[in-house]
């Protein structure tokens, strides 16, 4: 156990955080040409989505707007982002089964499981390791729930079946390899 975060504590972190995605992005741009991209315009795909990114973190922190503490004394549970990220690949995957197509995207999710490690790594480096240094942590559901929960927040932001085949065909037309017959197929289930 480990003492709760106060919220006075995780707001200017939580900014570091947030300012950093983009620069994060272009610094681990390495493994958007590992899979044929044209980073430019893979970029842009991302710029365009990036309203409904937004809303999508704005919903689940609202989810999680008690998670830090107003007052000090409280103790939770420490959480290992490792942990949450193993839930996040099981639910893709498992979408990914459902829908008949994880084999043909294999390669693409490897790539895209060192691209969420540049990425955190960043985001962690350009924050100042502050979410570390601060030796707290938050009172957050069970890692499947929170990958249910950001799933919810993802889809009511625009992120359902069209968004997300949208967003498959840009990165196609940026250029990233043996997806465009995929893209069709996509569904969120």
């Amino acid at each position: 156990m480990i003492p709760q975060c106060l919220c006075t504590q995780v707001a200017p972190c939580k900014k570091e955080y947030e300012e950093s995605v983009i620069p994060c992005a272009d610094q681990c741009q390495k493994y958007a040409s590992a899979v044929g991209a044209d980073y430019t315009k893979l970029r842009q795909c991302l710029v365009q989505q990036q309203p409904q990114i937004q809303a999508t973190m704005k919903c689940v922190e609202d989810k999680y707007a008690n998670s830090c503490a107003k007052s000090p004394g409280n103790m939770v549970k420490k959480r290992y982002p490792e942990t949450l990220k193993i839930a996040a690949m099981s639910e893709i995957n498992s979408m990914l089964s459902k829908l008949g197509i994880a084999n043909e995207v294999k390669g693409l999710l490897s790539t895209g499981k060192k691209l969420f490690s540049c990425m955190r790594k960043c985001l962690d480096n350009k924050a100042g390791n502050c979410a570390k240094k601060l030796g707290c942590g938050l009172d957050l559901p069970s890692d499947s729930t929170m990958v249910q929960n950001a799933k919810t927040c993802a889809v009511q932001s625009g992120f359902d079946t069209p968004g997300v085949q949208q967003i498959c065909q840009c990165a196609s037309s940026a250029g990233v390899r043996g997806i465009s017959g995929v893209c069709p197929k996509l569904q969120i289930v």
